[in-house]
């Protein structure tokens, strides 16, 4: 029988439900502007990056460095990643989305060629699949640390320069002319996307980290265009599925990742035909 209290008082159930929690609070807010950016694709090359800092920080825990976390190297190759896309010098010169393919590709070797290199004996080194497709179970204190310091970075930046944002968002031609230093603007919303790009490979992983970037966010932009209203809906869409899909995860044995993307996979279906039956019946009734 599912039994929610009982669940609650178990440790390594409270820390992977804290860390789905504070992963949906950062998408909320980033997903929603990757989505009405339409940066989807940049979102997936800093994510795909990333994979090359987990490969290095191990490698470099193999070399004696036993503090450098995989976290740390991942959100290192993630910010690197977000720095390079969002150069000036560099969208001028190539086209962004082969630059995208080649980081992401490049990331993803380099990931692999690394973990290969490391004595396994020596160091504990996380499977394929774990980095892959995430193992919340595994989130330690020291992650709910890193990932509330991100949080609170995030939620800094956005409320501090909230209106530029906006104004970028939607209408860049005019943040121009409004004297608003976009190439900076757009530079540290890409650092943000890798920060939380960092916190969600602990949950779902590299793999699966659009799915929940930009559901919650695709999910609200349905039903309202105000960014602030959708970064708020996001939040709390976010936060009771990966809740919900971590607990039916434990009660299923099933992969708590992949449990919560489908769960974000279902609630976007259901919306969708739930707006399709919405303007139907309203065109219906406008009609008679």
């Amino acid at each position: 029988m599912f039994d929610f209290i009982d669940y609650l008082g178990v440790p390594f159930v409270q820390r992977m439900l804290m860390a789905g929690i504070l992963a949906s609070l950062a998408c909320g807010v980033i997903g929603t502007l990757v989505v009405v950016r339409r940066n989807v694709f940049v979102a997936g090359g800093i994510a795909h990056t990333s994979f090359g800092g987990i490969g290095f920080a191990y490698y470099m825990q193999h070399l004696g460095w036993a503090w450098f976390d995989p976290m740390i190297g991942a959100l290192i190759f993630a910010i690197g990643a977000a720095m390079f896309l969002g150069s000036e010098k560099i969208k001028e010169r190539y086209r962004q989305d082969s630059t995208i393919g080649a980081l992401w590709v490049i990331g993803m070797a380099l990931g692999v060629l690394l973990i290969n290199l490391v004595d396994k004996n020596k160091i504990q080194v996380l499977s394929f699949e774990s980095i892959l497709f995430g193992n919340i179970l595994l989130t330690s204190s020291f992650d709910l640390i890193i990932m509330g310091s991100i949080l609170i970075i995030i939620y800094i930046f956005i409320l501090l320069f909230f209106k530029d944002t906006e104004m970028l968002s939607f209408d860049e031609e005019f943040a121009k002319i409004s004297g608003i230093k976009v190439g900076l603007l757009n530079t540290g919303i890409l650092i943000l996307t890798a920060l939380t790009v960092t916190i969600l490979i602990k949950i779902v992983g590299v793999v699966l980290i659009l799915a929940m970037l930009t559901i919650p966010a695709a999910v609200s932009n349905l039903f309202t265009k105000r960014l602030s209203m959708m970064m708020a809906l996001a939040s709390v869409i976010g936060v009771i599925l990966a809740t919900s899909g971590n607990l039916l995860s434990i009660e299923l044995d099933t992969p708590p990742g992949a449990t919560i993307v489908i769960l974000m996979g279902l609630a976007y279906s259901f919306s969708l035909l739930g707006k399709w039956i919405y303007i139907k019946v309203r065109s219906l009734r406008q009609g008679t």
